[in-house]
């Protein structure tokens, strides 16, 4: 999952590239105290899980066999308890990929909104994975397919701790995160357009199918996706949304003949 996120991340930090400058008005505006603040946050965040988990191995279980019964998991949970399943694991890896792509939707809009649109979505997948990284870390929670009773466990889960990190659902937060950011984005630039309930229905639609996923292929309790879908619901929201509040100061990348010029105005 991280090296799916990596490649996805260098991806979207060479989009903004191609941006051209225009004279429309802005809906969404970059900031360099907000953006500063956002971006860095979502930075220390996932840099320091990275750091004090991988590196440091601070807090990290180690897979013990012995007995986990279903009756320690609460009611709510127990029921949805399923053996792992790698077909529904590969699944819902295949479903997060297209979630996190689903934002090219925004593609649509000027092309001189297509640096903001970039920045906003980094640092919501950022802070997104940094949030739920940093849970997953503290709280150390078996995954369902523990306490299924099946010797078929994922090997890499067991070696590496991904075992005790089952909440919140990784997945099933940046699903939601993509999906409440093109949402909330597209509807915002195109308010009369018919393509709105579509993007929105589809987008929601790709990051409910990974929760599902997610539950079936006992890698996650319900709960564990809940919350998932709760907190990337939030950020997919709240980043853009600080972006509205600074429409007076604007960041812009512009290709021109002398080549690319980064333009910062109050």
């Amino acid at each position: 999952m991280k090296k799916i996120l990596c490649i996805f991340l260098l991806i979207l930090l060479a989009f903004p590239l191609f941006a051209e400058e225009s004279g429309n008005k802005k809906i969404f505006a970059l900031d360099p105290l907000t953006d500063g603040l956002l971006l860095g946050a979502g930075v220390l965040l996932t840099g320091g899980e990275l750091l004090l988990y991988d590196v440091m191995e601070i807090n990290r279980r180690k897979y013990e066999e012995k007995s986990y019964s279903k009756s320690d998991v609460n009611a709510f949970d127990r029921k949805l308890i399923r053996p792992y399943s790698k077909i529904h694991g590969d699944a819902s890896d295949f479903l997060i990929m297209a979630s996190l792509v689903t934002p090219v939707a925004l593609l649509s809009t000027d092309k001189n909104d297509w640096f903001t649109n970039g920045g906003m979505y980094l640092e919501t997948i950022l802070i997104a994975n940094g949030l739920k990284e940093t849970l997953k870390v503290a709280i150390n929670r078996p995954r369902p397919y523990i306490y299924s009773g099946s010797d078929d466990l994922p090997e890499s889960d067991l070696n590496d701790g991904g075992w005790a990190k089952s909440f919140p659902s990784g997945h099933t937060t940046l699903a939601f995160a993509s999906a409440t950011f093109l949402t909330y984005t597209f509807c915002r630039y195109f308010r009369n357009s018919p393509w709105r309930i579509p993007v929105s229905i589809g987008s929601y639609a790709i990051a409910a199918g990974v929760a599902v996923l997610r539950v079936s292929s006992g890698k996650h309790f319900l709960s564990d996706v809940l919350v998932g879908a709760a907190i990337g619901s939030a950020v997919g929201f709240l980043v853009p949304f600080f972006h509205t509040l600074n429409t007076k100061s604007d960041m812009s990348v512009a290709m021109t003949g002398n080549g690319l010029s980064f333009t910062v105005k109050f």
